[in-house]
């Protein structure tokens, strides 16, 4: 079994837009039941294998909420591995979206050669902490990373960013792209990437923004004050998240927004498909820097709200990852919470169904161009379907 399950778009459509969006999860219980009663070592192994996207993430969550439920303060060297095994993934996630879904998508070829390769070269880093899934213990100690290896390797990703998605360094795309040079980049690079980034921004992709706002900043206080009391006090928050009652978009956009080519773009358009896609590129190349030089803030988090209750968050690919470990007196699982950025950005008040509703459509076809263009734009972590149905109220 696996708690992922798939989502579903139902549209209404006119003849000339989209006159509705609606959204239907179809996502399985929470992994309570499957865990309530085993020990916390037993949980942090169980729970990634119930996840075949972003399981990383999810098992680093799990076991740092279970570790910040037993009082326990995981060593120097198991906070690195953990967040190299975060950002490792994050980065063939972002790999995946520009070399695989989105030019599958609009019409360019794909590369999965070179994203096999990375994906290979990752794997043999992460050897080391994998190995009998001593990743996954609490409190476990392992051994220091190799920092040379971990750094050819991000050079080895920078260059591939460089060549064959952004068309240039990617350093200098990163430290000169600004809202007045994207069009002149878009217009000499010659990559799959920069040419449907390019018919986004002659038209196609400057749509989307339906009012929701980004996600604040998720640093501990904010957490604590202004997430905290939804999450314990609304028991329908893991499936309709909210920031203080209201729905918020997470994932690079709200992340990257001080960027100037990124506060430039909602400056101008709002958050649109293209706006999404383009800080999405901005991450991918910071990420890549993070590691050669890994940051000083922790891409990690976690405290313990209450006596044997732990609750930890993460930035993943998509967006704000929350785990939350309650346990009793015996140190066994007596509740558990999963709360993915797909229930986020898929709320059924979110930036999807807000983004799509009132989009011109000419035609069915049309309409499910735009679905699964904003979709993709918020990236899912689970399967999707789109339904459209003639809307003959005003006929």
């Amino acid at each position: 079994m696996n708690l992922e399950g798939k989502i579903a778009v139902r549209l209404r459509w006119d003849g000339q837009r989209i006159t509705r969006a609606e959204l239907e999860s179809r996502r399985p219980l929470q992994p309570v039941a499957l865990l309530r009663g085993k020990s916390a070592a037993e949980a942090a192994h169980t729970l990634p294998l119930l996840f075949s996207i972003c399981a990383k993430a999810q098992g680093v969550a799990a076991v740092t909420a279970l570790e910040a439920a037993q009082g326990i303060a995981p060593g120097p060297s198991a906070v690195k591995w953990r967040e190299r095994l975060v950002v490792g993934e994050a980065i063939q996630e972002l790999l995946w979206r520009f070399l695989l879904d989105l030019p599958g998508l609009l019409g360019e070829p794909r590369n999965p050669e070179l994203l096999t390769g990375l994906r290979r070269r990752f794997a043999g880093l992460v050897a080391p902490a994998m190995a009998d899934d001593v990743w996954k213990t609490p409190g476990a100690a392992l051994p220091e990373p190799d920092a040379a290896a971990w750094e050819a390797f991000s050079r080895e990703v920078e260059a591939a960013v460089g060549a064959n998605i952004l068309g240039m360094p990617a350093e200098t795309w990163h430290r000169t792209i600004t809202l007045d040079q994207v069009s002149r980049w878009l217009h000499a690079a010659s990559t799959p990437t920069a040419r449907l980034l390019l018919r986004l921004c002659n038209g196609k992709g400057l749509w989307g923004d339906g009012g929701v706002p980004l996600m604040p900043e998720a640093n501990r206080e904010r957490v604590m004050n202004e997430l905290l009391p939804g999450l314990e006090g609304d028991p329908d928050f893991a499936l309709r998240p909210h920031w203080q009652g209201r729905p918020v978009e997470t994932g690079a956009l709200s992340r990257m927004r001080g960027h100037a080519l990124l506060a430039g773009l909602l400056q101008r358009d709002g958050a649109t498909v293209l706006a999404r896609l383009l800080a999405r590129l901005v991450e991918l190349v910071e990420l890549v820097r993070w590691l050669r030089e890994p940051s000083p803030h922790p891409v990690i988090e976690s405290v313990a709200p209450a006596p044997r209750t732990g609750l930890a968050w993460i930035q993943t690919a998509r967006g704000l990852l929350l785990h939350r470990a309650a346990l009793d007196e015996e140190g066994r699982v007596l509740g558990y919470r999963v709360v993915a950025p797909t229930e986020w950005n898929f709320h059924p008040a979110g930036p999807c169904i807000r983004g799509l509703a009132g989009r011109s459509a000419a035609s069915q076809e049309d309409a499910r161009g735009c679905a699964e263009l904003l979709v993709q734009a918020l990236d899912p972590c689970v399967a999707y379907q789109i339904d459209i149905l003639k809307d003959t109220s005003h006929a």
